[in-house]
């Protein structure tokens, strides 16, 4: 935060009488005119001489915002020097009498710098990147600025020109992205520059205020009654997740669903970003559940919405076009639809796959017709289904749960199947075993995608054997492609398929968050994608991602990593610093997996000394390191006798972690439903709690803290406790959730996963505010998708992991 600088020096003061002498517009010894200055009743202050001139020919009231306060002398942060200063409600204007009597006398804070100072050295949104060019749209509307490695294009680019360009905004220091605005809470597609942020307002389009400047002279300048969004580390707006399905257009262009974050990225052939579009939920060009994607000869794209039960049509750059489509089993209806392809004329055919049948509608959305019924009989289908489309317009459709492929001719006769369950060449899927204590039937996995080239050569992608499998038009087993594995053309369950103009294949290689391109005999031709195992960055793996985080002394950040089994350090501003673990297992220092589960959260504290202890839930245990990541001693096992970690609920073994000041060592048993408290090193000592909804008990405790008190707060389904440090409950409130934390000040911050919140309430429980809700976007509204374990540091920052979005947030409370 700036701060105001006194009159201490005599030389200070002297530049401080020049700049006021050419501020006021008048030589020395003459007064000031009235039509020099102008009062503005709205926030009672005065805009005089140069600045008000610059305020006037520059945009006024648009662009600037009403004055919030005085000219006053102020050490500019970029420079350290001390210019006559005067803040605006979207900037702050400098005067530089070294410039006088040239148009950059007056010039403006670099007010985007100073508020993304940590985000541009961390935040992938800020990071450089190379030049992406919308294809079929006028190169001189897309800018690439080397200087710093970013994008300008489009409305913003048309803005930036007309209203100043570099002398008034500077270079843009981040590519566009979701972000809130802290003034209204409301998402816009925004994008960083050295001196403003630009935001895209649809509501105005056509209007003078289609483009906003954010507010960041208040930002800077008030104090925020709410934690202000600083950066992130891993996730960025242009990263897939878990991509599931693919397509092409006539152009060779790559279009994939990122089921994780419910979006359609764009790609060309060599994997550039194109354009991006789309959200969770229900509205126009948003998605609850994406299904499949089709690209037509003009970019048109196609995408299913299996929750919603409709067909959304986009134009090239991802605006919506059209869509039809309602729940129900009449014709045009649809129930949970999902894979979508294109024949040569430019029909769309939909995998209806809780109608259990195939409909075809004309590009508009008109029905033709319609094939199928639930069964294993020919032409009958039993699960999702997976379609591609010959060159002769003959149909190909997996049968997931039958583990068979079925051909039709266009008019949906039915013509021949093959496959079986199985990991023979020519079968497909397998069985994987359903995850908790009471497993139950296991859950059949069959073959996913599927592609046809030019010469009528079908791929199937047989996701649960890791490989793709090869056959002729009739069905003939040719060879396989690819195995288990993250190495270049390995594979880990692949999903969707689609054929380039070269015969080469795209794969979206589901687990390993990337797309890989196969020549036809399935040698590595190129990748690209998310590496999740490099340092800073989170691995989603099978609903892994970060799961909580911790902050020293010394505000040093520990994330648990579980997709990458691991915990990463950071400094306070994000900077990576060291891995501490060694991968997946179940020796010293490593950290466990469960064949076919959901990766177990990993929980972090830290003591005095700095020392590091880490739940480790698969291998029912914690372990303890040393300050620099050295693995010391580990205590735990499976039970619920003193000092182990139960297995009754699912996920069982240790949870949350919490030192008091004498180096106790508390964690919560999320499977015996009770803490557990230990010395530091691993003496079991006592016992807290039981399973039950009464005071004292639980019901799957998570998170745990405690403040300078020794009272200890304990978060599970349903409430938070707080005991006394003897373990006596003292009182209830809230509504439960997963993370805890508290500021020096005793106030608590939990995180809900069910409705991606944090709420802060005072030390007795008594509700102060809250702030998230379900999205992606950067701020303090719409801000998580499931927000797991937190911490706050001394100077009252906030840090939140947030697993499905694969990041860490910083928030300041400034």
């Amino acid at each position: 935060m700036l701060k105001r600088t006194g009159y201490r020096k005599l030389n200070l003061l002297v530049v401080c009488l020049l700049a006021l002498t050419f501020y006021l517009g008048a030589t020395p010894g003459t007064g000031r005119a009235a039509e020099d200055s102008q009062v503005f009743p709205e926030t009672g202050r005065t805009v005089s001489g140069k600045f008000l001139d610059y305020w006037r020919k520059n945009g006024g009231l648009p662009v600037y915002g009403y004055p919030i306060t005085d000219a006053q002398p102020e050490v500019d942060p970029e420079t350290g020097k001390t210019f006559l200063t005067q803040w605006f409600e979207r900037n702050r204007f400098e005067l530089h009498p070294e410039n006088a009597g040239t148009k950059y006398e007056v010039l403006l804070g670099l007010l985007g710098k100073d508020l993304r100072r940590e985000a541009l050295a961390v935040d992938p949104d800020f990071q450089r990147t190379g030049a992406r060019v919308v294809a079929g749209q006028p190169a001189q509307e897309q800018v690439y600025f080397s200087e710093t490695g970013h994008n300008l294009r489009f409305g913003f680019l048309k803005y930036w020109q007309q209203n100043g360009g570099l002398e008034r905004f500077g270079f843009p220091i981040s590519e566009e992205h979701p972000e809130v605005d802290p003034e209204t809470n409301k998402v816009f597609v925004s994008q960083w520059f050295e001196r403003a942020r630009f935001e895209y307002h649809p509501e105005f389009a056509g209007t003078q205020y289609e483009i906003l400047l954010g507010l960041l002279g208040n930002q800077l300048k008030h104090s925020p009654v709410k934690p202000e969004f600083a950066w992130k580390i891993g996730g960025g707006y242009d990263r897939f997740f878990r991509p599931t399905n693919i397509a092409t257009d006539s152009k060779n262009n790559l279009y994939v669903t990122d089921n994780l974050n419910q979006r359609v990225l764009k790609f060309s052939p060599t994997g550039d970003p194109l354009a991006l579009w789309g959200s969770k939920g229900s509205g126009s060009g948003q998605f609850q559940q994406i299904g499949g994607i089709a690209a037509d000869s003009q970019g048109n794209s196609y995408v299913s919405d299996s929750d919603t039960n409709r067909i959304q049509k986009f134009d090239p750059s991802g605006y919506p076009l059209a869509q039809w489509g309602s729940p129900g089993s009449d014709d045009g209806q649809l129930s949970s639809p999902g894979s979508l392809v294109l024949d040569k004329n430019g029909n769309l055919f939909v995998a209806d796959n809780l109608n259990f049948r195939i409909q075809k509608f004309d590009s508009n959305g008109k029905f033709l017709a319609k094939w199928g019924s639930q069964g294993n009989g020919d032409g009958q289908f039993a699960g999702p289904i997976k379609l591609a489309v010959d060159s002769a317009g003959n149909l190909y459709a997996t049968d997931t749960l039958n583990f068979r492929v079925e051909k039709f001719n266009s008019n949906g006769q039915f013509l021949t199947k093959w496959g079986s369950l199985g990991s023979g060449n020519g079968q497909f899927g397998g069985l994987i075993p359903r995850p908790g204590p009471q497993p139950g039937s296991d859950i059949p996995n069959g073959p996913a995608g599927l592609a046809v080239d030019a010469q009528g050569t079908v791929y199937v992608a047989d996701s649960f054997n890791n490989r793709i499998e090869v056959f002729d038009s009739n069905g003939q087993f040719l060879r396989n492609l690819g195995s288990a594995g993250s190495g270049n053309g390995q594979l880990n369950s692949p999903q969707g398929l689609v054929i380039g103009a070269q015969g080469n294949l795209f794969v979206a290689d589901f687990y390993n968050q990337r797309i890989q391109v196969l020549d036809p005999a399935g040698n590595y031709i190129a990748k690209w994608g998310q590496t999740f195992d490099a340092p800073g960055l989170f691995n989603p793996d099978f609903t892994g991602g970060p799961s909580s985080v911790a902050v020293d002394s010394a505000g040093n950040i520990y994330v648990g990593d579980v997709g990458n089994h691991r915990v990463q350090k950071f400094n306070n501003r994000g900077v990576f610093l060291a891995v501490i673990g060694d991968g997946a297992g179940n020796g010293t220092g490593q950290f466990g997996t469960i064949a076919g589960a959901p990766g177990l959260p990993i929980n972090v504290a830290v003591d005095g000394q700095g020392n590091i202890y880490a739940s480790d839930p698969a291998n029912y245990r914690v372990q303890k390191f040393d300050s620099n990541g050295h693995f010391l001693l580990q205590w735990g096992s499976e039970g619920t006798g003193n000092g182990q970690f139960g297995s009754f609920n699912w996920p069982g073994g240790p949870g949350g972690i919490a030192v008091d000041p004498q180096n106790n060592v508390y964690v919560t048993d999320m499977g015996s439903n009770r803490v557990l408290k230990f010395d530091s090193n691993g003496k079991f000592l006592s016992v807290l709690g039981s399973s039950g909804l009464s005071d004292g008990q639980f019901a799957t405790p998570w998170g745990i803290a405690i403040d300078a008190g020794g009272n200890l707060f304990v978060v599970d389904e349903f409430r938070i406790q707080k005991f006394d440090s003897s373990g006596h409950f003292i009182t209830k409130f809230g509504r439960g959730g997963q993370g805890i934390a508290l500021d020096k000040a005793g106030n608590v911050y939990v995180t809900n996963n069910k409705v991606s919140l944090v709420t802060k309430y005072d030390n007795n429980g008594v509700w102060q505010l809250e702030w998230g809700g379900a999205g992606s976007a950067d701020g303090y509204f719409s801000a998580f998708n499931g927000p797991a374990g937190l911490d706050v540091d001394a100077q009252g920052s906030i840090f939140v992991v947030d697993p499905r979005n694969n990041r860490l947030e910083k928030f300041l409370t400034r």
